[in-house]
């Protein structure tokens, strides 16, 4: 069961209405397949954005479609590979 809900969570073609009720699942690796699909939407990534899970946290950080606000925020985390990720991050904002 696990790996059906966690593909229909990393499933592009999941429609927002289901990402975001996946992003709340108990099981992490739905939550981290979530926290991965470019489809989930920018409010259930800020969500995710504080996570427990630091591994759900570090996908969140490599998604091109987290908000600005969420990565500055994924910015201070206290995981260093979850700031690695944003660092990494085609959508950090860095000043120049």
């Amino acid at each position: 069961m696990r790996s059906d809900v966690t593909r229909l969570a990393s499933n592009p073609s999941t429609s927002t209405e289901i990402l975001v009720e996946l992003a709340n699942n108990e099981d992490e690796y739905v939550r981290h397949a979530v926290a991965g699909n470019s489809s989930t939407p920018k409010d259930a990534l800020a969500k995710l954005a504080s996570d427990k899970d630091e591994d759900v946290r570090k996908v969140v950080a490599g998604n091109s479609s987290t908000s600005k606000d969420a990565l500055a925020k994924l910015a201070s985390d206290e995981d260093e590979y979850v700031r690695r990720n944003v660092a990494k991050n085609p959508s950090t904002y860095t000043k120049v």
